[in-house]
Order: C-alpha cells, then sequence, then structure tokens
C-alpha cells in the first residue's frame, strides 16, 4: 500500500533537509520533486560544500549523491557523525555504486534510494525515514515536557516541604531543619485540648480552619523575629529559637504572655465560635531537645497541667514501661498466634474485585478486636520483633493462596528483602507450589531505608522468574521519583494515598495523579488509587482512566475473604 503523499508532506513540512548533488542537472529535477514535501530545504553543490553547511546549521536529514569529486558522500558522512551521530542519512547511489555499500552499512546510513529515481521507491523510502524522524522528535518533546513537569513539582514539593499545608507557619520538615542547626535550642510545644472533638462534632472541614486560625493566632503573638512558629503534625505546634541566645526567662516571659492569650481563646469558623485552651510542654536542654519536650508535653496532658517544663524527674520511666508492655503484648501475640492476616479487596472500574492486599493486624487477646499496626509497628521494629510479624504474615498469604483461586498483593519493605534466609524461603516455597508466583503481586516501598537499588532491582528479578508481579507502593510522595521505576520497571504504581484521598479539592492533587496516570500508561504499567474513600473520588480516579482503585469506599480489610 503506497504511502499516503499528504500526510508525508505534513510529516515534512517542519524537518530540515540538506541535499547534496553536484550533477546540476540530477540536483535540478529532484528538487523539484522534494519541494512538493520540504518547506525547509538547503542545497549543496558538492560534498565538500555539504559538510560545510552541516557544520553551519542544524539539519534534521540529508540526502546526499555518492559519488562526486574531491569528496564522495560517505566521506562527508563519516565527518558529519563526529559532530552530529544522530542525524538521519538517506543515500542516492546508482547501481554501479555497491562498493560503497559496506562503508554506507558501517557509518549506520537510514536509507538508499537509486539513481535514475523511481518514483515510488522515492517515496516509500522517504516516507520511511521522515516517519522514523519524526517519532524521534515527538519522544524528545515528551521527555522535555515531562522533565519540565517533574522540575515544576520538586518547586511546589519543596515549598510544601518548608511550609505548612494548613497554616501559615513553617513546616515540620523545617522545625527539625533548624533544630538541627541549633547548639542551644530552646523548644516549646503547644497542643490543641480536645482537639478531636472538635473534628467529630464539626467535621474535618472545620477542623481545618480551627488549625489554620490557631496558626495564624500563634503567628501574630509571637512577633519577635528569633522566633520561629511551625505546625508539626494535627493539633501539635512548636516554637524554637533560631538564635544561639539562649535565654530561659525570656522564653519564660513568652509562655506566661501565652497563657494569658490563650484562656478562653474564641475562634470563629463559618458563624460558629470556638472556644480553645492548649497544653504546653518545654524543654531546654542540650540533646533529644524535641524529645524532652514532647515528653513535658505528654507528661503535661496526662496529669491535666496546662504548662509542664522538661526535667529528669519526669523523663523516660514511664515512656519505657509503655515501651516494655507493648513489646510483651506483640510478643504474647506471636507466641498465641495472633498475628493475623486480613485481606482488603482491589477493584476495577466496574466494581468487580480482581485482587486482595494483604495487611498485618494483631487480634486482641480474648476478643475479636483487631489491633492497628499504627499502635504496634514502630515498638516492633525498634524492638527488632518485625521480622517475626512480617514473615508471619507473608507466609500466611502465600499458603491461602496455595488453596484458593485469589491472587493477592503482599507488601515487602527493604527490611525483609535484605533478610536473605526469608527470601530464600519464599522462593522454596514458589517452587514447591507451582503456579503461586503468577496469582502474587509484591508490593515494594520504597523509602529513605534503602541503602542500594541493586538488592531491590535482584529481588525483583529473581521472583520475576515465578511470575511474580511487581508494584511500587506509596508513589507519588516521599522517596518516589521517575527514574527509579524506569529501572525498575514495574507492572504496577500505585498512588499514594495522601494524594488519592483530596483529589476532589487539591488542584495539585489532580495534576499530580494525572501525570502519575498518563506517565504510566506511556510506559505500559497499570495504576491502583488507594484510599479511594467516595463515590465522587471513584469517578474523578475513573475520569482519569486509572486501572485499578482500593479503599474504604468498596471494602474495609477483614480476616475471611469470603465475607465480602
Amino acid at each position: 500500500m503506497s504511502p499516503n503523499l499528504k500526510e508525508l508532506a505534513i510529516m515534512c513540512h517542519e524537518i530540515n533537509l540538506l541535499y547534496v548533488e553536484d550533477d546540476v542537472d540530477a540536483r535540478t529535477t529532484t528538487l523539484r520533486l522534494l519541494k512538493i514535501f520540504f518547506t525547509n530545504i538547503t542545497t549543496a553543490i558538492d560534498a565538500k560544500d555539504g559538510l560545510q553547511k552541516s557544520q553551519d546549521a542544524k539539519f534534521d536529514l540529508i540526502l546526499s549523491d555518492i559519488n562526486m569529486p574531491e569528496m564522495n558522500g560517505l566521506e562527508m558522512i563519516e565527518e558529519v557523525r563526529k559532530t552530529d551521530s544522530s542525524i538521519a542519512v538517506v543515500m542516492l547511489s546508482a547501481y554501479d555504486d555497491a562498493k560503497y555499500f559496506k562503508k554506507a552499512i558501517e557509518l549506520g546510513v537510514d536509507g538508499y534510494i537509486l539513481k535514475p529515481l523511481d518514483h515510488d521507491q522515492f517515496i516509500n523510502v522517504l516516507f520511511k525515514i521522515v516517519q522514523k524522524i519524526n517519532l524521534i522528535k515527538i519522544q524528545k518533546n515528551y521527555q522535555i515536557q515531562l522533565e519540565e513537569e517533574v522540575a515544576k513539582r520538586s518547586e511546589e514539593l519543596q515549598h510544601e516541604l518548608h511550609y505548612d499545608s494548613i497554616s501559615p507557619l513553617f513546616s515540620r520538615y523545617m522545625f527539625f531543619n533548624d533544630l538541627s542547626n541549633l547548639n542551644a535550642p530552646i523548644v516549646v510545644l503547644i497542643d490543641i485540648n480536645q482537639f478531636k472533638v472538635i473534628n467529630e462534632v464539626y467535621g474535618t472541614s472545620i477542623g481545618s480552619s480551627v488549625l489554620k486560625e490557631f496558626g495564624s493566632f500563634l503567628k501574630k503573638n509571637i512577633e519577635d523575629v528569633s522566633y520561629r512558629v511551625y505546625r508539626l503534625s494535627g493539633d501539635e505546634f512548636a516554637i524554637l529559637n533560631i538564635d544561639e541566645n539562649k535565654d530561659i526567662h525570656k522564653y519564660q516571659s513568652l509562655v506566661e504572655c501565652l497563657f494569658k492569650q490563650l484562656n478562653n481563646l474564641k475562634i470563629k469558623v463559618e458563624e460558629i465560635v470556638i472556644s480553645l485552651d492548649a497544653t504546653i510542654g518545654m524543654s531546654h536542654v542540650t540533646s533529644s531537645e524535641y524529645e524532652c519536650a514532647k515528653i513535658a508535653l505528654e507528661y503535661a496532658k496526662k496529669y491535666k497541667k496546662p504548662f509542664i517544663q522538661y526535667s529528669s524527674e519526669i523523663d523516660y520511666r514511664e515512656k519505657s514501661s509503655l515501651t516494655l508492655q507493648r513489646r510483651d503484648e506483640i510478643c504474647m501475640a506471636i507466641d498465641e498466634e495472633r498475628v493475623v492476616a486480613v485481606y482488603q479487596p482491589i477493584v476495577d472500574a466496574s466494581g468487580s474485585i480482581v485482587k486482595f492486599e494483604t495487611l498485618m493486624r494483631l487480634q486482641a487477646k480474648e476478643s475479636v478486636k483487631l489491633i492497628s499496626p499504627y499502635f504496634f509497628l514502630d515498638i516492633a521494629i525498634k524492638t527488632r520483633l518485625y521480622e517475626s510479624l512480617s514473615e508471619t504474615v507473608i507466609f500466611k498469604a502465600l499458603h491461602h493462596m496455595n488453596t484458593s483461586k485469589h491472587s493477592l498483593s503482599i507488601n515487602f519493605t527493604y527490611s525483609d528483602i535484605k533478610n536473605t534466609k526469608f527470601i530464600q524461603k519464599i522462593e522454596n516455597f514458589m517452587i514447591a507450589n507451582k503456579g503461586v508466583g503468577k496469582r502474587t503481586i509484591f508490593e515494594i516501598t520504597e523509602d529513605e531505608s534503602i541503602e542500594n537499588y541493586a538488592d531491590v532491582k535482584e529481588f525483583i528479578r529473581r521472583f520475576r522468574e515465578y511470575g511474580v508481579k511487581i508494584a511500587i507502593d506509596d508513589f507519588g510522595t516521599g522517596f518516589s521519583n521517575f527514574e527509579y521505576i524506569l529501572e525498575v520497571e514495574p507492572d504496577y504504581l500505585k498512588i499514594d494515598g495522601s494524594l488519592v484521598k483530596d483529589i476532589d479539592t487539591n488542584k495539585r492533587s489532580y495534576a499530580l495523579v494525572e501525570a502519575i496516570v498518563q506517565f504510566s500508561h506511556k510506559l505500559g504499567i497499570k495504576v491502583i488509587a488507594e484510599f479511594v474513600h467516595s463515590e465522587l473520588v471513584f469517578e474523578m480516579l475513573k475520569s482519569l482512566d486509572v486501572d485499578e482503585y482500593q479503599g474504604f469506599y468498596f471494602y474495609e480489610p477483614l480476616i475471611n475473604i469470603k465475607e465480602m
């Protein structure tokens, strides 16, 4: 089937062509044909002229005769290739120019057109070469756009890193960054009392407005430039001296002034007047400043004191006792086989379940209540119990697949991947239970703990041999990056829930989710959105062509998949 000449002309329109021909008659005839398609044509009367013009301007395509005096076309191309190895080249060759073909192949010439010109052959060769040039241009333009989008998002993330997303204050990151640069910091932590009740009574939207107004109140009333005010998380705020003047009395005066201002503080939000009070913890020790201020704050909250300054008397006795208590509870749960695997469905656009994510829970003693990892995972990691918990849950999931037809997604941290004995046990299971791998997805969480990405890539290569698919978890925040995705080549990207949960109210989240979906689909990667909590969010994600969905809008995690 002959190429569409109109389509060829459109493709040639933006291409810069260098045409090299020493024969005047041949040049005139061929130019007449070329001008039908090309708008930008530069003509050279011989190879030396062509070489000079290729150095003076940028060309997408060179169309050149081979046999010319002094310097032939291939010698010219060899010189051009030294400075531009990517330029497309088509040679015009007579039937007796076969002696040049070997050299042409070595130079990577893209096409040949025989002389005298055959119209159909000329059009066919030209179409293929121009199509290739345009595809390369499209790819380069896409790469530039992608890099610009990444750079733009990096700027936005830098701003989000330094400033709080709700209040007009500095962020948690900035607090710890400033703290690390001070030799003698004084830390004041402020916690709004009963803020959870405000959220429950008025809703999270009003709650966010309260945080914003409270932040504005702190910023307005702490005008001394030697202090900075931060929102750390939830309803916890901080004040930090950013100079090295460790004036305890000045700080105490600041706290006393705050007490007076906080006394029956009223904030008006959407015609609702809300009374606030707060608890304050303060520390001026020379190490672990934040932790000590936190101990003071928690002590003040526990004993209903408005303000406590850190001292050794309130230090780690209760905290250590709580840690040991939680550790014992985890050990007992392991011994009594109360480490539970629960499964949350992942659905397609029609709402049909396609697979399940395996999640970890502890079952409360003598109860059906399930305990979230939020309450035990950090302590498990600190007390080296995490390996046992992770191994238990992962093998429960694998054994479930061996006795069912379900497809399960299983979470792996870098700690799991580095546990060579554990990984070998999983591989042995895959070998002994053929077919399980093809229904398994390993979700890898990328974070700051990853010391060597080669370990991750080897882990992926190893289990892909058994049909296991790979998902990158929590993509779009934290340490996830495009270069890593291009290297790992996952089957799925799971968009981080922090982006999904407010996609209906946050234009930036929407834009980033849209970009991730487009980027992923261009690479043949399926996209899963987690934390889908409403029909509106679901419909918005569907409009962006997200492949699969997970969240409480569809199902909560349950022990027994049959209950779903």
